[in-house]
């Protein structure tokens, strides 16, 4: 029974409460003008107005004075805790209002209850076949000492050589194995890397579409490098080709020109996140002085090093991150031993799956020397200095690097 004291307040509280038109359930606001109501009571209240199940410590008694106009009824639930040092606490759909140290008690005896049972529950055993993953590396991650999913009582076991992962535990924390086994044993997308090595005349790498932007470890190429960190001086230009379709035709055009040469064409997979490398070039002998006196033959590699790691983004997108060597023969020799010039660049780049890039800003110099001559007359001596000319012509051809990734299986 509620107080006479305040009777006729809480009736023009559920008046108010009532009447209220059912579109603005969700903005209601509560207005109370209470004197030395009774905390219990109130509480009642405030909850119906809630829709709260709720259980009432017996605990709570004495008397409370309000006057609340267009508030909240959340706001108001909150402010009736703080004030007068009470607490709310969840069981399933059922809220526990009661003093605060009456909650930590309650709760100091639920965990003595939880670890008393833990240490009598029964033990249930699962094996789990891993299938695309290593189980090696999930069983690290569910003995995690920030987050162990097994319990002092629990007991895991690996056999390498099935990937299978066996959980000894009770049947809470062999649900919880199971849900994180379901989210990281999934499928690794595979993806297709071709590449295409090409040496072009400077004059004709416009034939193929491609523009480029200059990439250093201080600029970025209209946005499409992410990063890029410079050996020696060097610098990498790069470029996307709006339309790939065609190139094997153009670049076959070019080669039987004369103006191209495909050295190499590369075609390898590798999984998300796994580099996967290219070379082209060659190993440089030298004799090598053994301390006995001997020689023997060794070799140094001179070569061009490609290093892709894909990475699949959102809406089919992969960021490539490449890393670029370039080792030449230098003129020194150090000890009997040829020296190698290297130059290496890294950088990111986002591309569409089955887009090319193109990687340039490599070039090749090379010197033609010939001479031209009217027949005959270009041999009379003295005379003939007149009718002949030497001629010497510089070839100069840039390595572009075609790089086309393909998404190949998608992520269950």
């Amino acid at each position: 029974m509620f107080h006479p004291v305040i009777y006729k307040y809480l009736l023009i509280v559920f008046v108010f409460i009532f009447l209220a038109p059912p579109a603005q359930a969700d903005n209601k606001k509560l207005t109370l003008d209470l004197q030395r109501a009774n905390l219990t009571d109130v509480l009642r209240l405030v909850t119906k107005f809630l829709e709260m199940n709720v259980m009432i410590s017996p605990a709570i008694n004495g008397e409370v004075t309000l006057h609340l106009q267009n508030v909240a009824p959340a706001d108001a639930l909150k402010l009736l805790l703080a004030t007068q040092g009470l607490a709310k606490w969840r069981i399933g759909s059922v809220w526990f209002i009661a003093p605060q140290d009456e909650l930590i008690r309650r709760k100091q005896e639920e965990t003595k209850w939880q670890e008393a049972r833990n240490e009598t529950a029964p033990l249930i055993t699962r094996v789990w076949q891993i299938k695309y993953g290593s189980a090696q590396s999930i069983a690290n991650l569910l003995q995690d000492e920030h987050a162990s999913l097994i319990s002092k009582r629990g007991h895991i076991r690996i056999d390498t050589r099935t990937n299978q992962i066996c959980v000894q535990d009770m049947s809470e924390q062999i649900n919880k194995v199971r849900r994180l086994i379901r989210a990281f044993d999934v499928p690794v997308p595979q993806i297709l890397i071709e590449a295409r090595l090409v040496s072009i005349d400077n004059d004709f790498e416009r034939e193929l579409g491609v523009h480029f932007a200059v990439v250093t470890s201080a600029t970025e190429a209209d946005g499409i490098a992410r990063s890029a960190q410079q050996v020696g001086s060097y610098s990498m230009a790069i470029a996307k080709l709006a339309d790939s379709s065609l190139l094997d035709v153009k670049l076959s055009a070019l080669e039987n020109a004369g103006h191209a040469e495909l050295i190499s064409s590369p075609r390898l997979f590798t999984a998300n996140q796994q580099p996967a490398a290219i070379e082209a070039g060659e190993e440089v002998p030298y004799q090598e002085v053994s301390e006995s006196g001997g020689t023997a033959i060794a070799f140094k590699k001179a070569v061009l090093g490609l290093k892709v790691t894909p990475q699949v983004l959102p809406g089919h997108q992969v960021l490539l991150q490449l890393q670029i060597n370039q080792d030449r023969p230098g003129s020194r020799m150090i000890q009997g031993a040829p020296t190698i010039s290297t130059r290496q660049i890294t950088t990111g780049v986002i591309v569409k799956s089955g887009q090319t890039i193109v990687l340039g800003g490599i070039y090749e110099s090379s010197f033609d020397q010939g001479q031209m001559a009217i027949p005959f007359i270009s041999r009379v001596p003295v005379i003939g200095l007149l009718f002949r000319q030497q001629k010497k012509r510089e070839n100069k051809r840039e390595l572009l690097i075609f790089i086309t990734p393909t998404i190949m299986t998608q992520a269950a």
